[in-house]
């Protein structure tokens, strides 16, 4: 659905021209080729420029702050899939299998970089906030990594996924806001559509993966996660209908944040876009099998 709108394409046109003419060494534009060309929803750098025209801004105004959201999005699978052992990501080798796992490392960490060079033409506010998201999506994958380590309860898990999922989303949509308007309630509005979101995305995720209905990335490591949680709490069939009714808790909290918003078009899709990436994901990953 996304892949059809103009912000798609629009995105897509100014990554390709990123990756093309950004200067660095062969090898690093070699592996960022390969990342950014395995796909994916763009979902984060569409609900920046969504967020943006929402509050009467421009593409043009927050194109920068789209590149980097995605950039550092980039950057978090690329080592998600080195920490996790992961032998795909997209339904092809994951980067440091079909490469090495140096270059994924360093790669990362020039991606985070660049990222935040990009959001420097914003001021101070921004930079700030953003170097902040990356502190976070680096402490939630921490809390991740050690889930299945040490004691790791509900409110773990909710910690967890808001800094490692959730966080970009909010911030994104939020810094969009700030850099085209001083409106701080629509600020504070997007920063809880992104923020709940996130984690109803998140929790969607963790449930298709505990069901095997994911097919597009395959790893060694598994973390723990809310259906395993309320499995050993409320066995299976029901452990399944309570996460089903998480996720419609921040479904609706993320809808609801809109309200404040006057009707129009990037509203309209920033609320298909919570749809997307929750009921209709469980729908077309689901297909016709009954899983609750």
């Amino acid at each position: 659905m996304i892949d059809t709108w103009e912000e798609y394409r629009v995105f897509e046109e100014n990554l390709r021209k990123f990756v093309e003419t950004v200067e660095t060494t062969p090898k690093i534009k070699k592996g960022l080729a390969y990342a950014i060309t395995a796909g994916g929803k763009r979902s984060r750098p569409v609900i920046v420029l969504l967020s943006s025209k929402l509050c009467g801004g421009n593409y043009s105004d927050v194109m920068k702050l789209a590149l980097s959201v995605e950039l550092i999005h980039t950057a978090s699978l690329v080592h998600d899939d080195v920490i996790d052992k992961a032998e795909k990501r997209r339904k092809r080798e994951a980067l440091h299998k079909k490469y090495d796992i140096s270059l994924a490392i360093v790669l990362g960490d020039w991606l985070i970089s660049k990222a935040v060079e990009l959001t420097s033409e914003y001021g101070e506010e921004i930079i700030r906030d953003f170097s902040n998201v990356g502190m976070m999506m680096s402490e939630g994958e921490v809390l991740d990594i050690y889930s299945i380590k040490e004691e790791f309860a509900e409110k773990d898990y909710f910690e967890c996924i808001e800094k490692k999922t959730a966080a970009l989303f909010a911030y994104s949509a939020r810094s969009a806001c700030k850099i085209v308007c001083d409106d701080r309630t629509a600020a504070q509005k997007l920063f809880d559509y992104g923020l709940n979101l996130g984690i109803a995305y998140q929790i969607v995720d963790d449930l298709l993966e505990y069901l095997r209905l994911l097919d597009d990335k395959h790893s060694v490591f598994e973390s723990r996660t809310l259906p395993q949680i309320y499995e050993e709490k409320y066995g299976r069939e029901e452990g399944v209908n309570k996460v089903m009714e998480r996720i419609s808790t921040f479904v609706e909290k993320s809808l609801s944040s809109l309200n404040y918003f006057d009707d129009c078009r990037e509203k309209e899709k920033l609320r298909k876009i919570v749809d997307f990436m929750t009921y209709d994901m469980i729908r077309r990953k689901a297909e016709k099998k009954v899983i609750f």
